[in-house]
This record gives C-alpha cells, sequence and structure tokens, in this order.
C-alpha cells in the first residue's frame, strides 16, 4: 500500500516539473530567454532524473525556444503585447 502512495507523489511531482519546463521554455521566447531556459532545462533534468522520458523532450525544446527566444525576443514581445492591445 506504501509503495503505491509513493507511486502517485512521484507522478504528480513529474507531471508538475514537465508542466513547469514547459511553461518555461514558452516564457523563455518572450524575455530573459537566457534565465528561464536554464531553469527550464534544468527542470527537464530533475524529470530525466526520476525516471521519466518527457523530461528529455523538455530539455530540447527548452534549448530550441531559449535559442529563438535569444535571437527574436524583442519582435516576438511587440506581436504579442500589439495581439493583445496592451497597448
Amino acid at each position: 500500500m506504501e509503495n503505491i502512495n509513493n507511486q502517485k507523489t512521484t507522478t504528480a511531482a513529474l507531471v508538475v516539473l514537465v508542466t513547469i519546463g514547459w511553461i518555461f521554455a514558452f516564457i523563455s521566447l518572450l524575455g530573459y530567454s537566457f534565465i528561464f531556459g536554464v531553469i527550464g532545462v534544468i527542470m527537464g533534468i530533475l524529470t530525466t532524473k526520476n525516471g521519466s522520458r518527457a523530461g528529455l523532450s523538455v530539455i530540447v525544446a527548452n534549448i530550441i525556444l531559449m535559442g529563438i527566444g535569444l535571437v527574436f525576443s524583442e519582435k516576438i514581445a511587440d506581436y504579442v503585447i500589439n495581439f493583445m492591445n496592451l497597448t
């Protein structure tokens, strides 16, 4: 019985880590790409370290989106602000 509760807790923690990793991947497109991208990569590493293969996709996505954010973050942020009519 204790093993089942431990497995549910581990699964919930992995889901939280993957979700936070994806959120940071998309935030890195808007600004501070290096900071948010590195934090997202760390979330992916922690997920992979706990035995989930979903962490690999989080790591790759963060690296790719961090690179895009480093190059195009001003244009992407300007587009999002104009799209949401925040000016």
